[in-house]
């Protein structure tokens, strides 16, 4: 993996580096296949053997993302980010908020689905993590959270996307090869 190069004059980095882009694209093919998952499992009857499996992947990958993004988190907190590429004040604005929003969501999400899990009395078989004390008050609001938290994950994700692709395509700017390394330097 390449390191962050850092830009001398602020010490930020000049670009994302590998890992920072690898744990970026597995969050991102991780909340596909979360989002999948879900969506086939409730088209299958309660007493399909699939659906319990595909519940399970679901709480895995999910307390997975969970993980990824307290390290992207922390790695942003150690190593920064770039500067964004200059645009106009209204994108740049945007641009901070949905990152901002991103990086609450990433933790909001899972631990609302991870908690409402281990407060129904289940635990995360796939990865050995067991329910805690139950307690159906707790576990009903995390439940009602967490459907919202998805739909407001999307649309920020969606946001996300539309200004990646907007940088790419409009701008033709280096937005977006910060995150995908074979368009660097187009």
């Amino acid at each position: 993996m390449t390191t962050t190069t850092l830009d001398s004059a602020d010490k930020r980095p000049a670009e994302y580096g590998a890992l920072a882009v690898l744990i970026h694209w597995l969050i991102f093919f991780a909340v596909i296949a979360l989002f999948a998952s879900m969506n086939y499992a409730h088209g299958l009857e309660k007493t399909d053997p699939l659906r319990g499996t595909l519940y399970n992947w679901h709480k895995a990958i999910g307390t997975c993302v969970l993980g990824l993004g307290l390290l992207r988190i922390l790695w942003i907190k150690i190593h920064g980010t770039p500067d964004l590429v200059p645009s106009p004040r209204i994108t740049e604005v945007i641009a901070r908020i949905s990152h901002g929003l991103l990086y609450l969501l990433l933790l909001a999400l899972p631990l609302s689905g991870l908690g409402m899990t281990l407060f129904s009395g289940r635990g995360v078989d796939l990865l050995g993590i067991p329910p805690i004390a139950k307690n159906d008050a707790i576990a009903s609001v995390l439940h009602a959270a967490h459907g919202p938290l998805f739909l407001l994950t999307a649309i920020v994700v969606l946001i996300h996307v539309i200004g990646a692709l907007w940088h790419q395509y409009f701008r033709h700017d280096a937005t977006l090869g910060r995150m995908v390394p074979w368009l660097r330097g187009k």
